[in-house]
């Protein structure tokens, strides 16, 4: 597993945060998804065998978000 952390400026409430983590865990290969609203900051668990940081990106974008990956 790999874990990496990524800057999603343009959140700003409990909504934003469940969007994003749905979005996130939907992905094969992701364990884990946690941003919380206050610092903004994604972590993401995930089997890099399986999905990539492009796809996790791509998936907050679906999301309606831009994660910047730290």
């Amino acid at each position: 597993m790999n874990t990496k952390t990524y800057l999603v400026p343009d959140m700003s409430c409990a909504h934003c945060k469940a969007r994003i983590e749905k979005e996130v865990t939907g992905l094969n290969g992701v364990e884990a998804a946690d941003v919380p609203v206050e610092s903004k900051v994604l972590t993401v668990k995930f089997d890099d065998q399986v999905v990539d940081s492009a796809a996790i990106v791509a998936a907050v974008a679906e999301a309606g978000y831009t994660a910047n990956p730290q």
